[in-house]
Formats: structure tokens, sequence, C-alpha cells
């Protein structure tokens, strides 16, 4: 008798475990979409401090950052390793990117290319843009070209998967929040990017993560950001100054 009742009780709390608390009968892509859009309009202002793990076939580190972020398409950022040791600067707009290297003085000037991020900031990219990466601003949308969509519920996240040839998508959406929780891109049945975003945060209607995760398995580049301290909306930024007597390289 006690085993029997082990037993129905086990299955009902599988049961329970499998049950979506969040209705998503009406969560479409474009519905997701939409509201992202409509979130990415009211943040103008972003900073924060926190924390990063970077890693590459040569090494890892650890090391503390400053960030602001002017919507919809600037960012400043400084890094500092141990002791407080200011280490590098990086300033991004649509169509430039500054790193300067304290510690050599050297500054880097190019495009904000997905290579040149991934290369000087471990970030991974797809085809989105550096602030909408870092503020989960990605909505359920394709970026492969005559691409089939199928939708999948599993608990309290809805799935989309996007296929073209050999290349597939996959957004995996937190159905309380609303917004992309796993981003994963494989070719030929190979995973080649992965981004994940966790540790919501709602303030007011705006929603943002407090913890990033960017992997190039292709390149063996990978990122780790923890958001710490964080303001919205408020005008702040993270200074960004060059010596003049800095090494310029230029970059492809």
């Amino acid at each position: 008798m006690k085993k029997l009742l082990l037993f129905l009780l086990s299955g009902l709390i599988a049961g329970c475990a499998a049950t979506s608390s969040v209705d998503l009968t009406g969560v479409t892509a474009q519905r997701i979409a939409d509201e992202v859009a409509s979130q990415a309009g009211e943040i103008h202002y972003f900073s924060t401090s926190g924390y990063g793990s970077f890693e590459t076939k040569q090494g890892a580190y650890t090391a503390r950052f400053e960030m602001s972020i002017h919507r919809p398409s600037s960012a400043t950022v400084s890094l500092y390793g141990p002791f407080g040791i200011k280490m590098a600067q990086v300033r991004l707009t649509d169509d430039t990117l500054l790193v300067y290297n304290s510690i050599r003085n050297v500054v880097f000037m190019g495009k904000p290319t997905a290579s040149n991020l991934r290369n000087f900031l471990m970030i991974a990219s797809d085809g989105s843009s550096f602030t909408d990466l870092l503020l989960d601003l990605m909505p359920p949308v394709p970026h492969i070209t005559d691409a089939r969509e199928s939708r999948q519920v599993d608990g309290d996240a809805v799935s989309f998967t996007f296929v073209s040839g050999d290349t597939v998508e996959k957004y995996t959406v937190d159905g309380e929040y609303l917004r992309t929780s796993d981003y994963e891109k494989t070719i030929d049945g190979e995973t080649v990017l992965r981004i994940q975003y966790s540790d919501f945060k709602n303030v007011g209607r705006i929603t943002y993560p407090r913890s990033i995760t960017f992997e190039d398995l292709r390149h063996g580049v990978s990122a780790k950001l923890y958001y710490q301290d964080t303001a919205l909306n408020q005008k702040e930024s993270v200074e960004f100054s060059v010596p003049s007597d800095a090494k310029e390289i230029f970059l492809n």
C-alpha cells in the first residue's frame, strides 16, 4: 500500500511538473517580435557594471566591466583587471569599432563586423546589432532566407525553429517574459553558435536579462556576462579616451 501511494504521488508530481503555468496558446513569433520592438523603442539608455569570463583557444580570463549603451546603436565599455587596473576601452557605433589596449598603448580601429566583435570582445553574433545582443532584443525572426517555421510548446517555454537547406535556427522563448532565452544555430547538424539569456528583471514594462552567454563553437570563443548594478533610461556614460601617442592599427 505504501509503495502504491508513493507511485501515485510521484506520478502526480511528474504530471504537475509537465504542466505549463503560462498560457502560451496565442504566443506566436510575430507577437513576440512586436513586443520586442515595442520595448526596444522605450529603451534609450542602459548602463551597468558587472563582470565577465572570457575564453578562447589561447586561454581564459575574468574581468570586471562598466558599460553604457545609448540606443539604438552605440555603446562604451571599460574593462578592468586585477587591482582595478583599466586594461581596455571599447567604443562602438553603427559603423565604427574602437578598442584601446591601455597596457600596450595601442588603439584598434575598424568596422563592427561579426569577426571583429568575436576577435576583440568574444561576442558571438549572427546578424543582430551589438546593443540588441546585450539587451536581448532578439525576436524569433530568422537570419536565413526562405525558412520553414515550426512551433513547439515545452512547459513554460515555446520554441520556434526555422529551417532552410542545411541551416537551422532555433529560438526558445521564455513564456513568462516573452523574451528569447536560448538561440541556437546549426549547420549540417553541427551547433556553430549559441546565445543564452537568463535571470530576467522587469523595470516597469521593460524586461532585460542579467546573465548572458555567447558561444561561437566553430571558432572556440565564448563569453559570459553578468550585470550587477544597472540603470535604465538614465543618461550616464562611461569615459572613452585615447592618448595622442597611442599606436593606431586599422582592422580589415
